[in-house]
């Protein structure tokens, strides 16, 4: 089984993710991380050097890179289902899950983080809220479940995604 989780950045994919895999005794993989990776550079450093639309192509790649792997956990990156090839790998994928969060949150979550080129324009909040709305039809096209993860607490969620995966 393959376990992909999307939504935007600062909603935990990787937190959860991490805790996730030890729990089913999944090997863990983040998009972000692969592509790190794969370029030895971080990715604000791919988004000054090279540019978002690089990035987005290695994004792809990562993700079609973890198609041959099985007993996984994958987060991805916030921006995954921004290119069609991306929507099309997940939907023929039948455990995505949309963690899904409030932009008030994700804003907390990622304010004093500097290594989030999208958020680096003097106004993050703002930004949020405008990839939120770009995206969010997006994460449900491609996702099975959607959870909330304002007021729950980590156990909370861990025991829905797992009540999902059991089903």
């Amino acid at each position: 089984m393959k376990v992909f989780l999307v939504g935007p950045m600062g909603t935990g994919k990787s937190t959860i993710g991490k805790d996730l895999s030890e729990k089913l005794g999944y090997e863990f993989y983040d998009t972000d991380k692969l592509v790190e990776k794969a370029e030895g550079l971080k990715i604000k450093e791919i988004f000054e050097k090279k540019g978002e639309n690089y990035f987005r192509l290695k994004e792809s790649e990562a993700l079609n890179n973890t198609h041959p792997l099985n007993n996984v956990v994958i987060a991805t990156g916030g921006g995954i289902v921004e290119k069609d090839i991306n929507r099309l790998f997940l939907k023929k994928e039948s455990k995505v899950i949309f963690l899904d969060s409030s932009v008030e949150r994700q804003h907390e979550r990622t304010k004093a983080s500097s290594k989030r080129p999208l958020l680096n324009n003097g106004d993050a909040l703002n930004t949020l809220r405008k990839l939120y709305k770009e995206r969010f039809n997006m994460y449900e096209e491609v996702s099975q479940i959607q959870i909330s993860m304002d007021n729950l607490k980590e156990e909370e969620i861990l025991k829905k995604i797992i009540n999902f995966l059991r089903k």
